[in-house]
């Protein structure tokens, strides 16, 4: 006889096994592309709860290490683990009834301020690459994974925001994207990503429910932009893309290299919106924030789409799905 599938989680409390790991009664953990932070938030209740108001104190602030170990679950004596990550614990909630605990987590430095202190900052020649690099450094980070072009910014005013902000806001405005992990950076752009090959493939038969839109509202074939170069305090107009759609914008750049680059950027961001996907499924490990996966056999619907989102559900009884959402891969400016 076969063995049924099971998902056990595995959650340490800086970095030891203090008893949470068999005590959890469910699991989410909500996996972003960008822009942004992961999540984990765990549950317990009855007397677990208990346990955890009387016999264990969490505190915020404190560092949860969290997995979760899928057994037989692509074919039998599989033990595959699943890390969702390292994560700061930030919200404690007991309530009844019935008693629950719930604890969640975000995938940010312990460090507040990176989130939170406002800097002033003038930055010249330099390259998003190295920003990032010195944020790293800065917040103690072990890792930047960088995947994109670097062109040089001439001037970038960092004015009272905190660097969580004034970094996603720089990543955006040049076509870039930032996911935080506690102790890494990663900074990409999607047209590195959206060539790369298939995941996972999906049919109906796979989902338990799923949504598919296709708009032409806000999204554009090109755009015009009106810059004004502030060393010269002169306005000029370039173009990227032609009609019958054009976003008009009005920016400061430097030269027209970065206008056009601000312009693409952000008529790619609003065309993510043009074909969209949502569904829910069985958890499938491989299927993460970032990574393709293809649609086939519903008609105009088929395709292949990168996940922007995936929430991973896993509950005391050994279940687990996934929520997963996209959109499909066009072609960008």
């Amino acid at each position: 006889m076969a063995n049924a599938r099971y998902v056990t989680s595995e959650v340490l409390y800086d970095g030891k096994e203090v008893g949470l790991s068999g005590r959890v009664m469910s699991l989410d953990y909500t996996d972003n592309s960008s822009g942004v932070s992961d999540e984990i938030v765990l549950t317990f209740s009855g007397r677990d709860a208990y346990w955890l108001r009387d016999g264990f104190a969490p505190e915020k602030g404190h560092d949860l290490d969290v997995s979760f170990w899928l057994r037989h679950w692509k074919r039998q004596g599989d033990c595959l683990r699943y890390h969702c990550g390292n994560f700061t614990l930030d919200d404690i909630t007991y309530s009844g009834a019935p008693h629950q605990c719930t604890i969640r987590g975000v995938s940010i430095p312990a460090n507040e301020s990176f989130q939170t202190c406002p800097v002033s900052k003038t930055w010249k020649q330099i390259t998003l690459k190295q920003i990032a690099e010195e944020m790293k450094g800065k917040y103690g980070m072990s890792d930047l994974f960088y995947w994109g072009g670097e062109p040089v910014i001439d001037t970038v005013e960092q004015d009272n925001q905190a660097d969580s902000t004034f970094l996603y806001n720089l990543c955006e405005e040049q076509g870039m994207f930032l996911k935080i992990y506690k102790k890494a950076l990663v900074v990409f752009d999607k047209a590195v990503y959206e060539p790369r090959g298939i995941t996972a493939r999906f049919t109906e038969t796979d989902f338990e429910t799923w949504k598919w839109n296709s708009t032409l509202n806000g999204t554009y074939t090109g755009a015009e932009i009106s810059y004004t170069v502030p060393k010269k305090k002169e306005t000029v107009t370039a173009m990227v893309g032609q009609g019958p759609r054009i976003l008009r914008l009005n920016d400061k750049a430097e030269n027209e290299g970065e206008a056009l680059r601000l312009a693409k950027a952000r008529v790619n961001a609003a065309n993510e919106k043009a074909v969209t996907v949502s569904f829910a499924a069985l958890g499938n490990p491989d299927v993460v924030a970032t990574c393709n996966v293809e649609l086939y056999g519903l008609g105009r619907c088929s395709g292949k789409y990168f996940v922007d989102k995936v929430k991973h559900k896993v509950t005391g009884n050994g279940g687990y799905s996934m929520d997963v959402s996209g959109y499909r891969i066009f072609e960008r400016l």
